[in-house]
């Protein structure tokens, strides 16, 4: 199974939340985990703001070698684009957005704890994981 992995998804498994758990079951059952490189910028922030230190990026640089990266070439820019437009999403969203839906299909799952993000994937009928109803 093909996971695409939001910044929602991803830093549970860095930081101590209440979806760390499930965040952490989905991507051990994935066969291959796909995100843009927003994601390790995002996550980069989001430790900066804890008391973990120089361990949690040590931390994530381990996982982000295991990451295969969508990167954001003229055409992802464009979907994101148009799904920023259509389903009135913030800028880094939408680019979530657009690299998780551009690998959808067949046995890959979408996952976020973004609402708007999981909504608007659904609307697509593709396949979501969301970390906070699992």
């Amino acid at each position: 199974m093909i996971v695409y992995l939001d910044t929602s998804a991803f830093v549970p498994m860095l930081v101590e939340e209440p979806t760390s758990e499930a965040c952490i079951e989905i991507w051990n059952l994935a066969d291959s985990v796909v995100s843009t490189r927003l994601l390790y910028v995002e996550t980069s922030s989001a430790l900066a703001r804890t008391n973990l230190g120089i361990k949690a990026l040590d931390h994530l640089d381990e996982l982000w070698a295991q990451i295969r990266v969508a990167e954001l070439e003229a055409e992802l820019m464009s979907a994101a684009a148009t799904a920023a437009f259509s389903f009135g999403l913030r800028g880094y969203d939408a680019v979530h957005f657009a690299a998780g839906a551009s690998i959808a299909g067949g046995s890959a799952v979408l996952a976020s704890g973004d609402a708007e993000i999981l909504e608007a994937w659904r609307g697509l009928g593709l396949s979501t994981f969301d970390p906070n109803r699992n």
